[in-house]
C-alpha cells in the first residue's frame, strides 16, 4: 500500500508540468505519517533494560546489547586477552601498532583500572587526532586539489585538514565543531581556527576550466548542499535535486531551501580576524579609503580593463554577458553573484601584463604609469585589518543576496519560482516556512549561522544520532544504522534503536564530547570481547548459526587496518615513522615506472616521505598508489564507510613494491640494532613482538628459523664477491618482508 508522499510523487510524475521533470509550481507537503518516521522523531532516553547476566554489564551499552542477545539465547564472547585488547585499542585510536615497551608496561599493570587509564593515555595522544580526523576528512571529501580534468592545486586546503586534527585532539564539542565549519566566519570572527574551519564550505570538487560558468556555480552549490545532508543529517538530500525524493519524505523544495543558506558565499583566501567591533571599525575605515581613492582606482581599472578585454578577446567569446559583466566590474563593487561568476571565469581569461601592455597605446601606458604611482602612495594609507589571515575560506555580502529558485529537473537555467532559506519539511512540520534568520553581527547575513544553530539544537532528531552512529561504527566496524550517511527508508532501521537513542541522549548530556563517547564505548563489555574465528574443520556454534553477520555484537569483529594504518604501521615497525605534524601535503616517491598525467615530483626532503599518511597530498586525480590499492575512498564523494576488498593488486603491492621491500630491510636493521646479541631466536622473537604485538609460538619460531636458513643458502651463491650485504642480513630482511605480508599484520582482532 502506498503511503502519502509516494502517492504525491506518482501524481507529480504523471503531471510532468515541466518536460522531463517532477518540479511543480504548487508547493508539495509532507504527510503527518511521514514526519513520524523513526529518524525524524525526537530523541528520548530509553530505560536501561534489566538482564540476567548482570556480571557482564559494565555500562548501559552492555545492558542494551545483552538484552537482545539473551532474547535469542545468546551471550557475549569471553573477554579479550590483554595483548589482543592493547593492539585493538591502539589501532582504533591512533592507527598504529603497540610498541614492545607499551606491551610490557600494559601487561605489567595489574591495577583494576589499567585498561581505562590506557584508553585515557591514548586519547590524550596527538596521534589520536590524526586517526579520527581522517574519518571526518572521508566524510567531507577533503582534498588538496580541485578535481576534474585540471585537478589544480588548492595550496591552502591543508589548513582545514590541520584544523580537523586539532579539533579532535582538543575534543572540541561536536556542536561547536559543526558551528565552526558551517559558520565560523560569521559566529567567531576573532578565532583564526574557526575561520579556517569555515573552509568546509569550499571543499566541493571544482572544474577550474568550466566552459559553462553558471552550470559550474550551480554544481558547486548542489554538491555542498548534498554533502551537508550526508554528513550532518545522515540523509541523501542529493536525491531531491531534480525531483521529490523517490523514497524518503524529502521534497525538491527542501533541497533548494537548504541551498539558500549558502548561495551568498564566494571563495576568499584572505580574511580579517578580529572582534565584531574591530571588524566593524575596520570596515568603516576601509569604506572611507575606497571613497577617497575611488577616482584614481576607477580610472586605472578602466585603462587596464579595456586592454585586458582586447588581449583576451578570444578567451572571452565563450562566456555570456552576465559573466563578462562580473569580470569587468571593479572587485570592490561586485555583488556576491558577480564574485562567484568571476571566480570561475577570471582564471580562464587571465591576461599577462605583457599581453595587456601590448594592447595599450603610448598615451594609455603613460597614464597607467602615473596612476599606478598614485595608487602606490594611496596603498600606504590603506587601513590594515586587525589581523590578516590567509586560508581557504568564504566571504559573503548580506546585501544583494543571489536568489534561490526551485529548478525544473535540477536544470540551472530552468527556474520555476523563488524559494527562501528553510529547513526540511518533514522536520519543520510546515510547508516552505521561511527560517527565522537573525545575523549574529553586522555585515553578515546570518544564514549559515541559522542553519548551524538548527543542526546543533539539542532537540534536533538527527544530529546527535548521526554522529554517535559514526563513532560506534569506528569502533565496532559497522554502525547501529548500516549506512551512516543515509538514515532514510532505503537503509535498514537501526539494529538496536534504544541503544542508538540512549547514546545520542548521552552524547548531548556529556556536552557533545566525542572523547567521552570513545571512553563509554571502549570501556564497555561489548567492545572488550574477544574476536571470533572458528577453527578449521569445526561446525558453527549456536551464536554463529543464529547471527553469522554479528549484527547482535556477540563478538568483536576482526577488521583489516585502513590504508593509512597499514602504511603507517610499516613505517612504525621499521623505525622510520616521521612524527612531524601539520603543514602542506607531502609527496612521497611514486612507484617505479608509475605512469599518469597527474603524477607528481617527490618532496625534496626525503624525511618527509615517511610522515603519517594523513599528510600525503590528497590529489583527487592521483590518490597515492599504496593507499589507493587498500581502498582509499574517492575524494569526490562523501564516504561514510570504506570498502574493504581483497584483491590481487594488494598482494602484488605488498610482495613486490619497492617501498615495502625497502621498509622490510630497514625493519631488519632495526632488529639487529636493538638486539644486543643478535642470535637468530632472539631476532625472531623480537620481530614477532614488534610486528604482531606477541611472541611466536614454538612452531612459528621453528618455521621462521627454517625459512631464514633456507633464504640464506639461496642468497649466498647469488651475492657478488664485492657485495657488502651479508646473506644472513638479506635473509632476515626477507623474513621481515614475509611478516609485513602476513594477514596478522594488516588485520586487527
Amino acid at each position: 500500500m502506498m503511503i502519502g508522499w509516494q502517492v504525491r510523487l506518482l501524481l507529480l510524475a504523471t503531471a510532468c508540468v515541466v518536460a522531463g521533470t517532477f518540479a511543480s509550481e504548487v508547493p508539495a507537503a509532507v504527510a503527518a505519517d511521514d514526519r513520524g518516521y523513526w529518524a525524524f522523531r525526537p530523541v528520548e532516553r530509553p530505560a536501561v533494560p534489566t538482564v540476567q547476566q548482570a556480571d557482564r554489564v559494565r555500562s548501559a551499552i552492555d545492558a542494551f546489547v545483552l538484552d537482545r542477545l539473551e532474547q535469542r539465547g545468546l551471550t557475549f564472547s569471553p573477554p579479550a586477552e590483554k595483548r589482543e585488547l592493547l593492539r585493538r585499542v591502539k589501532f582504533d585510536l591512533l592507527g598504529l601498532p603497540p610498541t614492545p615497551e607499551e606491551i610490557d608496561q600494559f601487561l605489567a599493570d595489574d591495577l583494576p583500572n589499567a585498561y581505562e587509564r590506557l584508553v585515557d593515555r591514548l586519547l590524550d595522544s596527538p596521534q589520536y587526532g590524526e586517526t579520527w580526523g581522517r574519518h571526518w576528512l572521508d566524510l567531507v571529501r577533503f582534498a588538496d586539489t580541485a578535481g576534474y580534468k585540471e585537478d589544480s592545486l588548492r595550496p591552502l586546503a591543508y589548513k582545514y585538514r590541520d584544523y580537523v586534527i586539532r579539533a579532535f585532539n582538543r575534543d572540541t564539542p561536536y556542536d561547536r565543531f559543526v558551528l565552526e565549519q558551517l559558520a565560523g566566519d560569521e559566529l567567531f570572527p576573532d578565532s583564526p581556527e574557526a575561520i579556517v574551519a569555515s573552509g568546509y564550505n569550499r571543499l566541493w570538487p571544482d572544474e577550474s576550466n568550466a566552459s559553462n560558468i553558471l552550470l559550474a556555480r550551480q554544481d558547486a552549490f548542489n554538491d555542498l548542499t548534498a554533502n551537508v545532508g550526508s554528513v550532518f543529517l545522515g540523509l541523501s538530500l542529493g536525491c531531491a535535486q531534480c525531483h521529490d525524493h523517490k523514497f524518503d519524505p524529502i521534497l525538491q523544495t527542501d533541497f533548494y531551501r537548504l541551498q539558500a543558506f549558502f548561495v551568498g558565499i564566494f571563495p576568499r583566501d584572505r580574511l580579517a580576524v578580529g572582534s565584531a567591533d574591530q571588524l566593524a571599525a575596520y570596515g568603516r575605515e576601509y569604506d572611507q579609503w575606497l571613497t577617497e581613492t575611488e577616482s584614481a582606482r576607477a580610472e586605472l581599472h578602466a585603462i587596464e580593463q579595456s586592454a585586458r578585454v582586447k588581449a583576451g578577446h578570444e578567451k572571452r567569446l565563450k562566456f555570456p554577458a552576465i559573466v563578462l559583466e562580473a569580470v569587468d566590474t571593479v572587485p570592490e563593487k561586485r555583488t556576491a553573484l558577480q564574485h562567484q561568476l568571476a571566480f570561475w571565469s577570471e582564471r580562464q581569461i587571465k591576461v599577462e601584463e605583457k599581453e595587456m601592455l601590448a594592447k595599450m597605446n603610448d598615451d594609455q601606458k603613460r597614464q597607467r604609469t602615473e596612476l599606478r604611482q598614485q595608487m602606490d602612495s594611496m596603498v600606504k594609507t590603506q587601513p590594515a585589518p586587525p589581523r590578516p589571515l590567509e586560508t581557504m575560506s568564504v566571504g559573503e555580502q548580506p546585501e544583494n543576496m543571489p536568489k534561490t529558485h526551485l529548478l525544473a529537473g535540477g536544470s540551472y537555467n530552468k527556474p520555476i519560482r523563488e524559494l527562501q532559506p528553510g529547513f526540511l519539511s518533514a522536520l519543520d512540520g510546515a510547508t516552505e516556512r521561511p527560517a527565522d534568520i537573525v545575523p549574529p553581527r553586522p555585515n553578515t547575513s546570518g544564514r549559515r549561522t541559522t542553519l548551524a544553530r538548527w543542526l546543533t539544537d539539542p532537540g534536533h532528531p538527527l544530529t546527535a544520532r548521526v554522529m554517535v552512529n559514526r563513532i560506534w561504527q569506528g569502533h565496532l566496524g559497522r554502525g547501529l544504522v548500516e549506512n551512516a550517511n543515509d538514515f532514510g527508508t532505503q537503509t535498514e532501521p537501526p539494529t538496536h534503536p534504544e541503544l542508538l537513542d540512549w547514546l545520542a541522549a548521552e552524547f548531548v548530556a556529556r556536552g557533545w564530547s566525542v572523547k567521552a563517547m570513545h571512553r563509554l564505548i571502549m570501556t564497555s563489555e561489548v567492545y572488550r570481547q574477544s574476536s571470533y574465528r572458528r577453527a578449521a574443520g569445526t561446525q558453527p556454534g549456536a551464536a554463529e548459526t543464529a547471527d553469522v553477520d554479528n549484527t547482535l555484537y556477540w563478538h568483536h569483529p576482526r577488521r583489516r587496518a585502513t590504508a593509512e594504518a597499514t602504511r603507517d604501521a610499516m613505517l612504525a615497525v621499521a623505525g622510520k615513522l616521521n612524527p612531524t605534524m601539520y603543514g602542506p601535503g607531502v609527496r612521497p616517491e611514486l612507484p617505479r615506472g608509475f605512469s599518469s598525467e597527474y603524477k607528481w615530483e617527490a618532496s625534496k626532503d626525503a624525511h618527509d616521505h615517511d610522515r603519517r599518511s594523513i599528510y600525503i597530498m590528497a590529489k583527487r586525480n592521483l590518490p597515492f598508489p599504496m593507499l589507493d590499492v587498500f581502498d582509499l575512498p574517492d575524494m569526490h564523494e562523501s564516504c561514510a564507510r570504506r570498502a574493504v576488498t581483497t584483491t590481487a593488486p594488494q598482494a602484488l603491492m605488498l610482495l613486490n613494491g619497492d617501498q615495502i621491500i625497502a621498509l622490510a630491510r630497514t625493519f631488519a636493521d632495526r632488529l639487529r640494532s636493538e638486539t644486543p646479541e643478535p642470535d637468530r631466536p632472539t631476532l625472531i622473537r623480537r620481530a614477532y613482538v614488534v610486528a604482531f604485538g606477541r611472541e611466536p609460538t614454538d612452531r612459528e619460531a621453528t618455521e621462521a628459523a627454517k625459512f631464514i636458513d633456507q633464504q640464506e643458502k639461496l642468497i649466498a651463491p647469488t651475492q657478488p664477491a664485492e657485495s657488502t650485504t651479508a646473506p644472513a642480513a638479506a635473509a632476515l630482511a626477507d623474513f621481515c618482508h614475509a611478516l609485513l605480508n602476513a594477514n596478522e599484520f594488516v588485520y586487527v582482532d
